[in-house]
């Protein structure tokens, strides 16, 4: 995937993040209507960028979103 839809695709999971706060990344993915793997590179990215935290809790991965 190339870079710009990269940033789109993150840019829709901050927006979904600042609205509805920590989440499950299913939930992300449905709230989204995203593809699994465009939300996961887009993820990547951002947790590159300190703009999100990933929170395992066993089989469940929470996002939340870092000011």
């Amino acid at each position: 995937m190339e870079l710009e839809k990269i940033k789109t695709v993150a840019t829709t999971i901050t927006a979904t993040l600042e609205e509805e706060g920590i989440m499950s990344l299913e939930e992300l993915k449905d709230l989204t209507n995203l593809e699994e793997n465009d939300v996961l590179l887009a993820l990547d990215w951002l947790h590159g960028e300190e703009r999100v935290e990933l929170l395992p809790t066993g089989k469940v991965v929470s996002v939340m979103l870092v000011f």
